[in-house]
């Protein structure tokens, strides 16, 4: 058990240093990106800057494979491991460095006051196990918990997107038929299943390998024949830009760097610009003016208050389809 927390130790201070590298550089990356979101590619397309903050969430998710040794001065708590102290604190200990134990068993049985001192000093300088366990390897534990507890709730969401489901009903023949449209409209070979329900939510798609198209009941009779070929338009984007696939990389972003302002910061540049493409297609296919188009959005956010297990970006790959 003690070779098992000391290797422990080990793997525990490589991943603290290591996640200390991670959290400064891409700070640093995410302040580039961020200016140059803001001055050369402010007039860019949504659809770029949605690519460029995709490629710094890709290398950030990497980076700990993939991380430059640079050092940074003067911080207390960086651990650098060089590679002689990872052999020497996996090396198995030489016997020779052990103290030597008096051997009870050839003593003379009738001397008892002999082997009690040669023993008991010994076993007293033993350690104990807890005190065995650096503040890396806790600070491992505890990340590793709130991960799987991250992992358990996309699962919770999952399970109630999959009951959300089971309570839908098939769209008519009407509706079936103005989503297949707008699917040949933009390109799709193949339209999302149109399902309906009562629940008091926004629209959203979800599922990769077979898209569902989920529309609130009481959405439809508050839209006009415009507005609601403007939602279509907007949620059937999501699927042509694979958005139900390339969503899970901020998921995976806020799961892995829960503790990390940056990573929060670049999940939510990519929920925004991810909307704001799918706004631009569906402006640009419905030949409505953004004044027409907020004033659509206005009308589906105020028929419904999504709960917040359909706002997750990537939970099944589950998207919102109303605008930030």
């Amino acid at each position: 058990m003690t070779e098992l927390v000391a290797r422990w130790n080990v793997i525990a201070a490589v991943w603290c240093d290591r996640i200390w590298a991670v959290l400064w550089q891409s700070t640093l990356l995410a302040v580039v990106v961020a200016v140059l979101a803001a001055l050369a590619l402010r007039r860019s397309s949504p659809a770029l800057r949605y690519w460029v903050w995709s490629i710094l969430a890709v290398k950030l998710l990497v980076m700990p494979f993939w991380t430059f040794a640079a050092p940074f001065p003067n911080v207390p708590f960086a651990v650098p491991m060089q590679g002689a102290r990872l052999v020497h604190d996996l090396a198995p200990v030489e016997t020779a460095d052990l103290p030597k134990v008096p051997d009870v068993a050839s003593q003379p049985t009738g001397d008892k006051t002999a082997e009690a001192p040669a023993v008991a000093p010994q076993a007293a300088a033993l350690p104990s196990l807890w005190n065995q366990v650096t503040w890396q390897s806790w600070m491992l534990l505890g990340w590793t918990a709130i991960v799987f507890g991250q992992c358990a709730r996309i699962f919770w969401q999952h399970r109630s997107l999959n009951r959300l489901l089971l309570q839908t009903r098939p769209a008519d023949d009407e509706l079936a038929g103005l989503v297949r449209e707008t699917a040949r409209r933009l390109g799709l070979r193949q339209p999302p299943r149109t399902v309906l329900t009562d629940q008091d939510c926004s629209p959203f798609v979800c599922g990769i390998r077979r898209p569902t198209l989920v529309l609130p009941g009481n959405l439809l009779t508050a839209l006009s024949a415009s507005e609601l070929t403007q939602v279509l338009l907007h949620e059937l984007a999501h699927i042509r830009r694979l958005d139900l696939v390339w969503g899970w990389i901020g998921e995976g972003l806020r799961v892995v760097y829960f503790f990390h302002p940056a990573a929060h910061w670049i999940s939510y540049r990519l929920r925004l610009e991810r909307e704001l493409a799918c706004d631009s297609i569906a402006m640009s296919l419905s030949e409505q003016g953004p004044a027409e188009y907020a004033a659509t959005l206005v009308n589906v956010i105020s028929h419904s208050s999504a709960p917040s297990v359909f706002k997750t970006s990537a939970v099944s790959a589950g998207l919102r389809g109303d605008s930030p």
